[in-house]
């Protein structure tokens, strides 16, 4: 069974674009720091401009092992800090998904 948490997020109307995928760039090393393998997306159709972030999980077990240590992180919690006093992306949702089949 695998589980996939995903954050959606838009760039706000005039903001570096350059600047929000340089912290999307640093988040996901910390994912990674973390055990996490993500992927960065665009979206291409549907909500065309958004930019999805995702990691993928075995089990909810390994989600939790690399979410209880990436929020434990000093420099997780500063680059959340750091993200959103930039101004310059909106988040749009958050997903948690499990497989229900394969």
């Amino acid at each position: 069974m695998a589980v996939i948490v995903q954050y959606v997020f838009k760039a706000v109307p005039g903001a570096s674009v350059a600047k929000f995928m340089e912290q999307v760039q640093s988040g996901a090393a910390l994912w990674k720091k973390h055990g996490a393998a993500p992927r960065v997306w665009t979206v291409s159709v549907g909500e065309i401009g958004n930019t999805a972030f995702s990691a993928e999980f075995k089990s909810y077990s390994d989600y939790a092992k690399v979410m209880e240590s990436l929020t434990a992180d000093p420099d997780f919690r500063a680059w959340q800090a750091k993200s959103q006093e930039s101004g310059t992306s909106e988040w749009v949702r958050s997903n948690l998904l499990r497989e229900l089949t394969h």
